[in-house]
């Protein structure tokens, strides 16, 4: 046993979890407590000396002594830690035991539900699922932890290179913990342990830092690659070692994750150290690889996977120089090695000659950049590998000027610092890449060895080369496996299986790993000092932040498969109001006819880029315009194009996009939705440009349309309901609910008002069906559909549609000023391009200025003492338990324990929910069926919902129950509750509702007892209600969940109805409240 283990203990009232070093118990341990009896349960943590606490309460949590703590990381509603729980010795470095981990286990912090199954996990690795009473929520993360791609040293900091650790040594530093100097880009638990490394650094004095660290507790894992092996060189013992850091700031698989992103951050980055050691020296040679740091991607949809390029050279270019400039800054000089292929017209040609554009406008890096093109494929297989020795004469000058690092072996004074690295690339940066890193790692250490004169033997050689070529092929097999390369030969079907398939699921590991899936927080652990300061640092907001005002431009089109090239445009996308706005977002829809000859037969993508060039030329073909592609993107006949003013290119960052496909079951995707995210300096913003169904009376397909695509686009860290500003615009296919003779006079006669108030949108808005909590600007223009193609009279077909406002432009969002809201006149389409220019106020953040006002506070809060208190190490008895609702649909909670007590009082808030109709205020939608179900209840084994057996001291259904959690009106559950019978009045009536008669009235009596509470008489008394005459509450369906919010113009009172207490108009035996934007439009009416 490592003297650097450590030893699991858990306890269960309350659930607290203690990680303590093995060997010397007297050091720091680890403490995770949970907190119980608040709302939401959570878990605190502490540093606390292991002597300090009473291990007679406690049980052993892991059998065998485990290697540390990985971190903490939130799944759903449970926080679980990592630990390492066996782990094999690689050997020894500079004196440090090196280790790669083989298993890891999970365990919740909030309750022991999974502690069977990780254990399980822990000592059997990967079972099969079925084998496991519970399946773990982090079943994924920790088959891709127990890999044997990570490795940790407790005392070697493997996240830098030995040049980059002489440092510490010549500065005096040698003591320097390797929690204080990792290298962020290759610890790959840096989130997991982002909040216990916080409490370290905030909380503990250098000394409790110096003790936590020597214990051995927490783990700095980085992925890649260590090996080493041991030879001699003229009877010196020597030790070769490779170590390859894999980089965790563009992380994933091989074809999820390709090129550069907005940080200038490469996917499969791997810095590589060729280490030599003796008792005389230590010698050092790096390299890197990377993919070609430009935007471009691969589908993996296809059995071959085409090259896609998805910025043009202008918009990459502040990309690709931010990945240069740190290079630079991290290894002085950079010279490139572009390995991809330059046969005319192939992907790799296109990919390599923007990568060579994108350099030769860096003059100003020329410098410290040189760039080299080596046609690997071409070159090798026409005249074998001895055609490398071209490539090592090509860079024989570079190398030379880079040289390596060497440090004597006796004092570790430094004799050399390597001052440049080669960056190596072929497409996957697999293959190629490792076999040219290869020859280049020899041709350094045979220069090196030269230099000090030091000779193999024949037979000292010969085992040499078989070591060195093993440990750079074992470097090269477990990069490209890492990276999910699949050798060529396999089955084409495999391939698309693993690609497809595997590859999504390890992705999501990964991104959970690195906190980049939405959500991706540890707000389960409770810091109070973090808490405090956080609170602080928003307050202070202004202090290190400023404003800056963009404008932006956004159209939408639904073209009827119209192209329109040599279309004049200006009447569209020219506005008075912004001549020049900082981005352009666009919106096409119907790209091609919605036929299934059109599906079968077009060339979507050829399409895609028609539009986008001529998009590019209407915008740029105004005198002083000089607008770039930020991303184009299509969904079959949907696409969306985004351009960036080319001065204002760097203000856009961490671009994502994302498709829903919604028509015909999401299959054919003739409907849906794609969204694209960015930040504009440093305020999140989403674009959605969407097709919804069709049809004058399917609203609620509309809204279920909607729903799918406002759930379904989910961006990396992100959802679209988490963006500052949020934009949606498209056809949305929402009519107006009024004859169609109606319409067309009322349009004639410019009575937009009448028409906006029957408009179905507009209802949906208000009733929270879709699109609520999004505003609108006022429409002032015509209905832009349907026209007769090529004229402006509207439909004379034999279907005779009715004029509507189908396409449209949404947003929410604070700091957004709409400018302009109108429409083009453009007569190719059957549909009026529409247009909205905004001004946007974005957030710059001043993150040098943030971090030293976060340091004051932490300062000050620590000096002031003015936090909560810590949770007793002992608490005096176990906790009480905490109640709860029943289950949906009981109204006795048949999981209960036995013996229950009645409940005095409710510890739940009372929830006042807002309706805007009587089935609202049960919980229903206003139509059937349902536009969208909240959510549904996760599925749980039949015997967790069944009752305990019932004995002659407790039987379940005589027990007493308090009904102060049932909410009177109903929850929207419980198909118990009984609801009045009524008429039925469609939101899809073509008849229209006059402002004087908006809302009318209707009444109706319930009885007192209806919601199956106590009477609180002997008798029912009836009561009278009256509701708005636009409820439709024919059909209601009891067992989906409330909706997501409702309409704040409306009140609740006993019962759920309106109530009658604040200014309302009087009608028969009831009341209503009007919706104050009507009465302020129409007035109350009669």
């Amino acid at each position: 046993m490592s003297d650097r283990q450590s030893i699991v203990f858990v306890r269960s009232n309350p659930r607290t979890v203690v990680l303590r070093p093995a060997v010397n118990v007297s050091q720091t341990a680890l403490v995770f407590e949970c907190i119980e009896g608040s709302a939401r349960t959570r878990s605190t943590a502490r540093f606390q000396p292991s002597d300090t606490l009473d291990f007679s309460t406690f049980e052993l949590l892991q059998a065998r002594p485990v290697f540390g703590c990985l971190g903490l990381v939130q799944v759903g509603n449970d926080l679980f830690i990592g630990i390492v729980t066996e782990a094999t010795k690689v050997g020894d470095l500079e004196s440090a035991p090196v280790y790669c981990i083989q298993r890891v286990a999970f365990y919740s912090l909030l309750s022991d539900r999974y502690d069977l199954s990780a254990q399980t996990l822990a000592i059997e690795g990967n079972p099969d699922e079925t084998s496991v009473a519970t399946i773990h929520p982090c079943q994924p993360l920790i088959k891709l932890l127990s890999t044997g791609s990570f490795y940790f040293s407790p005392t070697l900091d493997l996240t830098r290179s030995a040049q980059k650790r002489s440092v510490d040594v010549q500065q005096g530093g040698s003591a320097v913990s390797i929690f204080d100097n990792a290298d962020a880009h290759f610890v790959w638990n840096k989130h997991l342990l982002s909040g216990l490394l916080q409490i370290r650094e905030q909380e503990l004095s250098a000394p409790e830092r110096e003790d936590l660290d020597a214990g051995g507790l927490l783990v700095l894992a980085i992925q890649g690659y260590v090996g080493m092996v041991d030879f001699t060189i003229g009877n010196l013992p020597c030790r070769m070692a490779v170590i390859s850091r894999l980089s965790c700031k563009r992380a994933g698989t091989r074809l999820l994750s390709r090129g550069v992103n907005d940080d200038g951050h490469v996917s499969n980055f791997v810095e590589t150290e060729f280490l030599l050691y003796s008792a005389h020296s230590t010698f050092s040679f790096l390299q890197i690889r990377g993919s070609v740091p430009v935007f471009w991607e691969q589908t993996g949809i296809q059995m071959t996977h085409k090259v896609t390029i998805s910025r043009g050279a202008e918009s990459s270019a502040p990309a690709t120089r931010k990945h240069f400039e740190e290079l630079i800054s991290r290894y002085n000089k950079i010279h490139v090695i572009n390995l991809l292929g330059q046969k005319d017209g192939s992907s790799e040609q296109m990919l390599s000659e923007l990568f060579r554009q994108s350099i030769s406008k860096m003059i100003d890096l020329s410098d410290a950049l040189a760039y080299t093109e080596f046609d690997f494929h071409a070159i090798i297989k026409r005249d074998g590998y001895e055609r490398l020795s071209e490539l090592v004469a090509l860079l024989r000058r570079p190398l030379e000027d880079y040289s390596y690092f060497l440090a004597d072996g006796d004092g570790g004074s430094t004799i050399f610092n390597q001052q440049g690295v080669v960056r190596t690339n072929c497409l996957d940066c697999l293959d190629r890449t490792n076999v040219v890193q290869t020859r280049l790692a020899r041709h350094a250490l045979e220069g090196y060895l030269r230099q000090v004169d030091r000779r193999f033997t024949p037979i000292e050689e010969e085992n040499f080369a078989l070591l060195f070529n093993g440990l750079w092929a074992d470097n090269g097999d477990w990069l490209s496996k890492i990276y999910g390369f699949l050798d060529d030969a396999a089955k084409s079907v495999n391939r698309f299986y693993i690609n497809n398939f595997q590859d999504k699921t390890r992705q999501e590991a990964i991104d959970l790993l690195l906190g980049k899936l939405a959500n991706a927080d540890t707000v389960l652990l409770r810091n109070p000092l973090h808490d405090a300061v956080a609170k602080e640092m928003h307050k202070r907001l202004p202090e290190y932040s400023s404003s800056a005002r963009v404008t932006m431009f956004l159209g939408t089109w639904n073209v009827n498969g119209k192209h329109g090239r040599g279309e004049n445009m200006d009447s569209w996308l020219k506005s008075d109001k912004v001549e020049f706005p900082h981005l352009y977002a666009i919106g096409i829809q119907e790209l091609i006819e919605l036929t299934p000859g059109q599906y079968i037969s077009a060339d979507t993508n050829k399409l895609r880029l028609d539009w986008e060039a001529t998009l590019m030329r209407a915008i740029n073909g105004r005198p002083g315009a000089n607008y770039v592609l930020l991303r184009s993107l299509h969904l079959v006949a949907l696409g969306i194009f985004v351009f960036v003013r080319a001065d204002s290119v760097n203000m856009i960052r961490h671009v994502e996009s994302s498709t829903k496909k919604t028509g015909l079951g999401g299959m054919a995707a003739n409907k849906g939705g794609i969204g694209i995210s960015f930040s504009v300096n440093d305020t999140s913003v989403a674009l959605v440009t969407a097709h919804l169904a069709a049809g004058q009376s399917n609203v609620d397909e509309r809204n279920r349309d909607y729903w799918t695509i406002h759930d379904g686009l989910n961006f990396r860290g992100r959802r679209l309901a988490e963006h500052d500003m949020t934009f949606w615009f498209g056809d949305f296919n929402y009519r107006i609910n009024a004859p169609n003779e109606e319409v067309r006079r009322r349009v004639s006669r410019k009575e937009l008002d009448y028409l906006y108030l029957n408009d179905q949108l507009n209802e949906q808005r208000a009733s929270g069906g879709a699109f609520e909590a999004y505003q609108e600007g006022a429409i002032t223009f015509d209905p832009t559909y349907k026209y007769d193609n090529g004229t402006t009279i509207y439909d004379t077909s034999e279907k005779a549609r009715a004029p509507a406002w189908t396409d449209r432009i949404l947003f929410k969002g604070r700091h957004i000023q709409l400018r302009e809201y109108a429409r083009g006149e453009s007569l190719i389409s059957d549909h009026r391009p529409v247009r909205a220019v905004f001004e946007l106020d974005s957030i710059i953040i001043d993150r040098d200025r943030r971090d030293v006002l976060q340091k004051e506070i932490y300062k000050e809060k620590m000096a002031s003492k003015d936090l909560p208190p810590p949770l007793p190490v002992r608490p005096q008895g176990p906790p009480p338990k905490v109640q709860r609702p029943p289950s949906t649909g009981l109204l006795i909670d048949l999981a209960e324990d036995t013996n229950p007590q009645p409940q005095q009082a409710s510890i739940f808030p009372e929830i006042t929910p807002a309706p805007t109709s009587v089935g609202a205020a049960l919980g229903f939608r206003d139509s059937f069926p349902p536009a969208r179900p909240d959510s549904f209840p996760p599925n749980k084994s039949l015997d967790s919902s069944l009752p305990p057996p019932s004995s002659d001291t407790y039987k379940w259904w005589e027990r007493q129950i308090d009904d102060a959690w049932i909410p009177r009106e109903g929850d929207g559950k419980n198909p118990f509750y009984a609801f009045p019978s009524q008429s039925t009045s469609s939101t899809t009536s073509q008849q229209p509702l006059a402002p004087q008669l908006h809302p009318a009235g209707r009444s109706f009596t319930v009885p007192s007892n209806t919601f199956n509470r106590p009477p609180q008489s002997a008798s029912a008394t009836p009561r009278s209600y009256t509701v708005s005459s636009s409820v439709s509450a024919s059909k209601h369906n009891p067992f989906l969940d409330p909706p997501r919010s409702t309409n704040p113009s409306m009140d609740v009172a006993t019962g759920g109805f309106p109530d009658s207490t604040e200014s309302t108009a009087q009608q028969g035996t009831g009341s209503r409240k009007l919706n104050p934007e009507l009465v302020q439009l129409f007035g109350q009416g009669s």
